[in-house]
C-alpha cells in the first residue's frame, strides 16, 4: 500500500508546486515571460540624431562634443524570470558617422569599476545597444518587443563588456583563475612527474576547456575586441554571431563609464543591421552593474524603442 501511495504523493506534490508558482505569477522556465504592455510598443518621440562628422575613432571624443546627447531613463528588467537590475537609472547616448563608420557613445554613473568575472560571485559592468535587424514600423497594431525582439522579428545587439576591455591590455589577452588567486596550487602545474592520464588531460584543450574547443568567444584569448555582436528573437534566444564586426573602447573615471562602440555603416553580414545615411530606424539600451550582481537578464533597461536618424553625408545635401 505504501508503494502505491508514494507515486501518487509525488504527483500531487508536483501539481501543488506548479499551481503555487502560477498563482504567485512566477515562471521558472526560460523563454516564458509576461506580455509586453501597450506602452512598450509605442516608441518615444524624441530621436537620437547620428550626425555626419568627418572624424575617426582617434578624434571621437571631440566629435561627440559637437552632437546632442539623448538621456534615457532605465529601470529593472521585470518581464522575464529572473528579474533584476534597476540600480542604473539613466544613460546618455550620442552618435555620429563619417560616411563609412558609425560611432555611439554611452555614458552612465557607476560608483564601482567591475572588470573581472572569474569567480562565481564576480559580475562585469556592461552595456548593450539593440537595433531591429530590418526596417520596421512599431506601434500597438504592429508590435515589436523593445526588450529582446520577437519571434520572426530579429534584433542585432552590440554588447560591450568591461572584462573584455581589460583583457585587451593584459599579457596573453586573457585573464585566468591564477590572476584572481595568485597563490593557488595546481597538481598539474607543480607535479614534476604526473601520470600519463593527467599529462594527456592537461595538454588537451577538449579535456580541459570545452569553451575553447567549441570556439566560444567567452573562452578565447586575444579576441581583439571588447564588444560581442549578437542576434536574438525574444527572451532565451541570444546567439553570438560567427562573424564579429563591432569594436569598442571604454574607460571608467570618477564614478562614470564612458564607452564608445563602432562599426562600418554597411557590412556583408546578413545578421547585421545596416545603416544608410538618411534612413530612420529604432534602438534600445540595457546596462549591467556588476557590483549589484547584474548578469544575463538581470539588468537595467529602457522599456521603449527610441527613434534613430542617420544624417545624410555632406555631398548628399547638395
Amino acid at each position: 500500500m505504501l508503494k502505491g501511495l508514494l507515486p501518487k504523493s509525488a504527483f500531487l506534490g508536483s501539481v501543488f508546486i506548479a499551481l503555487f508558482l502560477l498563482c504567485n505569477d512566477k515562471v521558472l522556465s526560460q523563454g516564458v515571460e509576461k506580455e509586453v504592455s501597450v506602452e512598450e510598443n509605442i516608441p518615444t518621440k524624441e530621436p537620437l540624431t547620428v550626425k555626419y562628422i568627418p572624424s575617426d575613432i582617434n578624434n571621437a571624443e571631440k566629435a561627440f562634443e559637437q552632437v546632442t546627447s539623448l538621456k534615457i531613463e532605465t529601470q529593472m528588467q521585470d518581464r522575464a524570470f529572473p528579474n533584476g537590475g534597476g540600480s542604473v537609472e539613466m544613460l546618455e547616448v550620442r552618435g555620429f558617422h563619417n560616411g563609412e563608420t558609425i560611432f555611439f557613445n554611452l555614458r552612465w554613473d557607476d560608483a564601482t569599476k567591475n572588470e573581472r568575472a572569474i569567480t562565481h560571485a564576480q559580475f562585469r559592468d556592461a552595456v548593450g545597444l539593440m537595433f531591429p535587424l530590418d526596417i520596421v514600423t512599431i506601434s500597438p497594431e504592429t508590435p515589436f518587443s523593445p526588450r529582446m525582439g520577437d519571434r520572426g522579428k530579429p534584433v542585432n545587439i552590440w554588447h560591450w563588456k568591461a572584462d573584455w576591455e581589460k583583457e585587451l591590455h593584459v599579457a596573453g589577452g586573457y585573464e585566468h583563475m591564477e590572476d584572481e588567486y595568485p597563490d593557488m596550487f595546481s597538481d598539474f602545474d607543480f607535479n614534476p612527474n604526473p601520470i600519463y592520464f593527467h599529462k594527456e588531460a592537461y595538454e588537451s584543450v577538449p579535456f580541459m576547456s570545452g569553451g575553447i574547443a567549441g570556439g566560444s568567444l567567452l573562452s578565447q584569448a586575444n579576441r581583439g575586441r571588447s564588444v560581442e555582436d549578437l542576434n536574438a528573437v525574444g527572451f532565451g534566444t541570444l546567439t553570438s554571431q560567427a562573424h564579429q564586426d563591432v569594436k569598442g573602447k571604454g574607460t571608467w573615471s570618477d564614478g562614470k563609464w564612458n564607452v564608445v562602440v563602432y562599426r562600418p555603416l554597411i557590412t556583408s553580414d546578413k545578421n547585421d543591421v545596416q545603416f544608410i545615411p538618411g534612413m530612420r530606424t529604432f534602438f534600445n539600451v540595457a546596462v549591467w552593474n556588476g557590483h549589484e550582481g547584474d548578469r544575463n537578464g538581470q539588468k537595467s533597461i529602457s522599456i521603449r524603442w527610441r527613434p534613430l536618424e542617420i544624417e545624410r553625408v555632406e555631398y548628399q545635401n547638395d
